[in-house]
């Protein structure tokens, strides 16, 4: 088969864990079956109301007929049209779906402008019966008073652009265009609005595509995690759980991100705690390699390729209760500890692991054969049967 995976590009572009599974999974199919796989990539601003909905058309009208096979993972790329399109799902724009009006209490309400209750109008039509080029055309055909007036109702977030890009993902979705749905874990499979109704969902989980080929057993020298360095990553948590550890080891942190200079000046009084910024695939297998544990509490994460690394390389992991992806990779007391997202709580886990690394060890060796365990095989399996 030929398989087309049809996939963003952010702008400015970022490699992030989207990025790793599209190459993974091209790598896969290329490297170890007798299809052949290419991926389609088309650039994808979403930092404003006109630039977002943009992408959803470009890839509306991209002809991937040459194709036996469509996989999508992201919007708007699921906009795409082909009569085998499967949907193997990392997540929708969380701040239009289940992070809207979480801290900045957004607004669900658009009020009073003619031209926008039409577009809302067909919006509706648009999930049922209508087609994009009539919803794509009204709103080009938008018109506002002032660049003040444009400028509220096109905010982004904001409660137009989520009615908006809700229908465009309605419309992408229906089991209609859909042949299959996929998603990278139960999380993902369970949140609100995110498939059609009634609908099955097939849970399988991606695996990394770092190797960790090296020598694995030995009890490491520090705390490490990897990240980007933003707010839903908690970080600045791990930074708070190190004063209330005794001991004096280090904490190693790979990433970079919007709240780099603000973490690195709450941890300056801590000479343990060690920046690293980006770093290659090669120099992350030999940190994890090195760590005593892998520390990872993001706050509602959608899988958790950080956790899923750090067991694969042996290594305890400690998460929290509400990181969402990552609790189902790790079990508490057998591949690591899952713990309240609380400062003392993961101090609490630390020291238990420095005063008995044997167990920590041990640990690890359940995770890396439980970590093993996934593959892309049966993801490919589901696709192409």
């Amino acid at each position: 088969m030929r398989i087309g995976i049809v996939a963003p590009c952010g702008v400015p572009f970022v490699v992030g864990g989207a990025e790793k599974l599209y190459w993974g999974l091209e790598n896969y199919i290329n490297t170890y079956t007798t299809h052949v796989a290419d991926i389609v990539k088309l650039p994808s601003p979403e930092s404003d109301f006109r630039g977002l909905i943009a992408s959803y058309r470009a890839f509306y009208q991209l002809d991937m007929s040459g194709f036996d096979l469509v996989v999508s993972c992201k919007y708007p790329a699921w906009m795409v049209r082909h009569p085998r399109h499967v949907v193997y799902l990392l997540h929708k724009l969380r701040g239009l779906y289940d992070t809207y009006s979480g801290w900045d209490q957004l607004p669900s309400g658009i009020g009073k402008h003619n031209g926008l209750r039409n577009l809302l109008m067909i919006a509706e039509r648009l999930k049922d019966r209508g087609e994009p080029d009539e919803f794509f055309d009204a709103i080009d055909a938008l018109t506002f008073r002032s660049d003040a007036e444009e400028q509220s109702f096109l905010s982004f977030p904001g409660p137009l652009v989520r009615q908006v890009v809700q229908a465009l993902d309605a419309y992408a979705l229906a089991p209609s265009r859909i042949a299959k749905y996929g998603a990278i874990s139960h999380v993902v499979a369970r949140r609100r609005d995110y498939f059609p109704a009634g609908n099955a969902v097939e849970v399988l989980y991606p695996p990394t595509g770092l190797t960790f080929e090296g020598a694995r057993g030995e009890v490491g020298k520090y705390l490490f995690t990897a990240s980007r360095l933003d707010g839903p990553k908690r970080i600045g948590l791990l930074v708070e759980a190190m004063r209330y550890v005794g001991e004096n080891i280090r904490l190693m942190v790979a990433g970079t991100g919007p709240l780099e200079d603000a973490l690195k000046q709450a941890s300056a009084r801590d000479p343990r705690i060690e920046w690293l910024g980006y770093v290659s695939d090669r120099r992350l297998e030999e940190l994890y390699a090195g760590a005593l544990a892998v520390l990872f509490m993001p706050e509602q994460e959608d899988y958790g390729l950080i956790a899923l690394e750090g067991m694969l390389a042996g290594k305890p992991i400690i998460t929290a209760h509400d990181s969402g992806g990552p609790t189902e990779l790790v079990e508490h007391g057998v591949t690591g500890w899952v713990v309240a997202p609380e400062p003392k709580a993961l101090a609490g886990a630390i020291e238990e692991l420095l005063a008995d690394p044997e167990q920590g060890l041990l640990m690890g060796e359940r995770a890396a054969e439980r970590a093993r365990m996934v593959g892309w095989a049966p993801i490919l399996e589901w696709m192409t049967c």
